[in-house]
């Protein structure tokens, strides 16, 4: 379940930060793989799921793989009403598929708690993730303007502050026994899931916005590298934590 659920939220993110990027800017291809590989994510996710004997994840994962090879092949036409309404459905569908593996992964108290957690972890896997990639696309195509980049290396930073945010609400919310559960008995964990997941995120981001004020996009990727390794392990021991506490911590 905690593997489907990564790989749910990392696809979901990817696509739904994708029009901060922009076609024109980075080319249909680019558009064409960030959706390939959504729908291979997902594709992975209905595996995970079906292996789970959750038929019903599985079946809304396929929606979003189904609905992805609708989008690449009306990609040929982007500005037709065919095209986005169809990329609109799959971004819902991503944000449905998302929020049912979160509440069913972690069986939290009520669905705010899958709708906050769900949203942080799409969106803070989602930008730093796609921002590195654009980062290497730089190396494809020649002269890109930098704004699509600046854009996603902001963004980031949002993510980082509403993730910060959604766990620091979790902790308030949660019951003494249950909060001295996750920060002292599985403390080890939690304090690597804080420093490299919330932390090591808003020590980077400077240094990430440094690099591309001065259109180094290649120093800009090396730390956005090292920036999605501390995500993803900071989102896999969340993800770990949040089962224990039904609550996205």
């Amino acid at each position: 379940m905690l593997l489907a659920l990564f790989l749910i939220d990392l696809a979901a993110g990817l696509v739904l930060f994708l029009p901060l990027v922009g076609r024109r800017n980075a080319g249909v291809k680019f558009y064409r793989l960030v959706f390939v590989v959504g729908g291979a994510l997902a594709l992975l996710a209905a595996a995970a799921h079906f292996l789970a004997l959750r038929r019903d994840l599985v079946r809304t994962d396929l929606a979003v793989v189904a609905l992805t090879v609708v989008v690449l092949y009306l990609l040929r036409y982007p500005k037709r009403l065919v095209f986005r309404g169809s990329a609109a459905l799959l971004a819902i569908a991503y944000c449905v598929s998302s929020f049912m593996a979160y509440h069913a992964a972690m069986a939290p108290r009520n669905a705010f708690w899958s709708i906050a957690g769900a949203a942080a972890s799409v969106a803070l896997l989602g930008s730093v993730t796609l921002a590195m990639t654009l980062g290497h696309w730089y190396l494809v195509v020649r002269g890109m303007g930098i704004e699509p980049l600046k854009r996603l290396a902001v963004a980031t930073l949002a993510a980082t502050v509403f993730r910060i945010a959604v766990v620091v609400a979790a902790f308030v919310a949660a019951a003494p026994e249950v909060a001295h559960q996750i920060a002292v008995r599985e403390g080890m964990f939690f304090w690597m899931r804080a420093g490299w997941g919330l932390l090591a995120p808003l020590l980077l981001y400077p240094m990430v916005w440094g690099t591309v004020k001065i259109r180094s996009t290649m120093a800009a990727t090396g730390i956005l590298y090292v920036d999605v390794v501390a995500v993803v392990i900071g989102e896999v021991l969340g993800a770990w934590l949040s089962a224990i506490a039904h609550l996205p911590v």
